[in-house]
């Protein structure tokens, strides 16, 4: 029985109640509470997967190590304008330093402020982990922006939650993951017509990564289908200049080189063209690591597979179908850039592809599936699938990602060579960032490179050191040419340690 304003009043019934009564049971009939609950859960399982790849006990990615050494010069040192040769945006590497002020940062019994390089690590991967978690509750509402249909948004969160990508790439302290979020932000509100949000959003992936230019088509596609007019383009571009500009400023005001010409010198190619005949080799190899955007191998061609029937099964509505394509057209787009061009063929920079593949896969779902109940046990399987596919690639590990085990052990290595005494010089040929992050912000060893066997040999010679020296080397890596420069100038090497990767030699003068 319906009760109408009037009754309600006359029953001391509070209209606001009444409303609130109303709009709780519109929903239970139309199905949206539960939509709700499987929302937070596909946030709920994001968030358990991400915490679960956080705890890990594995160290930091050469890179990794390199923008983090910023992060904690910012909090222990107070260093934020970031000195030194740095080649990124500094957001993603301010949230890092704010979360290690907030959770990893002490001052001892001088007021001396210390961290810890293992609670470094956590400190420095929580943002990300905590963007990773709203990212797939961002997919979900930017699916239903672009689709309209609960299913679809239920399916591009459930993926989000579940990618390779995003549980190899979301609890590391790359860069990456905040190019992502904010980009994924920029499209919602462009999709919802909020075109300053858009403008804002795509100044923060700047921000973040200077790959955030490499959105700006998929951005301008979509400004044209939806036929914005010249006073909602000006608002967008009008946050994003001045974001752009601001950034410009930051950069100008450190006492370094410009991190845009630094990034320059770092990533681009000296050819820019690859040799036409690396092409098919080149496109093998995105191929290959595109395989695990969606899940394992089988899973993304599985998918794809589906999404490639939709034009047989019904006709897709006139807006999906106008969407969707724009979506498939910047995929492939970005994958022949990056064939053609000679850009390293890094997997993180797959990221900006997995949206709208995401999209894609998640959009022609709900017209494959059928009605009924029918539908919902196959949607509980196709979870299932996906769920599991995660957790055998996890179980299995995961060839794509941040450091994969390849330098466990450098803590210990440290540890071992923080024992030496103040001053003990080391050679140290490879291990770069890596090592430099895991012997502290106050080491007081002499770490000293050398790029050739030949040059460290007439370094050693010229330095006039009394105390016995250490070189710090990789037993996967050709050291053998950097022990006869040594000896053959004179000095006498003895192996001092040696732990998974890591072995040291202790340099000592004969005589």
């Amino acid at each position: 029985m319906t009760v109408s304003a009037f009754d309600s009043r006359r029953a001391g019934i509070p209209a606001k109640a009444l409303w609130l009564s109303a709009i709780t049971r519109k929903w239970l009939t139309t199905g949206v509470m539960n939509n709700l609950g499987a929302r937070l859960l596909v946030m709920l399982l994001a968030g358990v997967l991400q915490f679960h790849q956080l705890g890990r006990d594995i160290r930091f990615h050469p890179d990794e190590a390199n923008f983090m050494t910023y992060a904690r010069g910012a909090a222990v040192n107070g260093d934020w304008l970031l000195p030194g040769a740095l080649d990124k945006p500094p957001l993603t590497i301010y949230s890092s330093a704010i979360s290690m002020v907030a959770t990893g940062v002490v001052a001892d019994d001088e007021g001396v402020l210390h961290l810890d390089p293992l609670v470094g690590e956590f400190a420095a991967r929580l943002p990300n982990v905590i963007m990773t978690i709203l990212l797939a509750g961002l997919m979900m509402r930017l699916s239903w922006a672009v689709f309209g249909d609960g299913l679809a948004a239920l399916a591009a969160g459930l993926l989000t939650a579940l990618s390779p990508y995003v549980l190899a790439f979301g609890a590391t302290a790359f860069t990456d993951l905040g190019l992502l979020f904010f980009s994924v932000l920029a499209l919602y509100w462009v999709e919802c017509q909020g075109y300053r949000k858009a403008g804002l959003a795509l100044g923060l992936a700047f921000w973040c990564k200077q790959q955030a230019l490499l959105l700006l088509p998929l951005v301008v596609l979509l400004l044209v289908a939806k036929g914005a007019r010249r006073a909602s383009v000006i608002r967008l571009v009008m946050p994003l200049v001045l974001l752009s500009l601001l950034l410009i400023v930051w950069d100008a005001a450190r006492p370094e080189t410009s991190v845009f010409l630094l990034g320059s010198v770092n990533n681009l190619p000296a050819q820019w063209i690859a040799d036409p005949a690396e092409w098919p080799g080149r496109l093998l190899e995105w191929a290959r690591l595109g395989a695990w955007l969606l899940g394992p191998p089988v899973v993304t061609a599985s998918l794809l597979g589906l999404a490639a029937l939709r034009p047989f099964v019904g006709r897709a509505t006139r807006p999906i179908a106008s969407q969707t394509r724009i979506y498939l057209a910047y995929i492939v787009g970005f994958v022949a850039l990056h064939t053609i061009l000679a850009f390293n063929q890094y997997d993180r920079y797959l990221s900006l592809v997995l949206p709208p593949l995401i999209l894609v896969a998640s959009s022609h779902l709900p017209a494959l599936l059928p009605r009924g109940r029918l539908r919902k046990g196959l949607s509980l399987a196709l979870a299932i699938v996906l769920v599991s596919g995660a957790l055998w690639s996890l179980g299995n590990g995961l060839p794509i990602g941040g450091d994969r085990g390849q330098h466990d052990g450098i803590d210990d290595l440290a540890r071992y060579l923080k024992s030496k005494p103040v001053a003990t010089v080391i050679y140290d040929p490879w291990l770069g960032w890596e090592l430099g992050y895991y012997l502290g912000q106050w080491h007081n060893k002499r770490r000293v490179h050398y790029p050739t066997a030949e040059t460290l040999a007439e370094g050693a010679l010229a330095l006039n050191e009394v105390g016995d020296r250490y070189l710090v080397a990789l037993v996967d890596r050709g050291y053998e040419d950097w022990i006869a420069a040594l000896e053959a100038a004179g000095f006498v090497l003895t192996l001092d340690y040696e732990h998974n990767r890591y072995i040291v030699y202790r340099i000592s003068r004969a005589g």
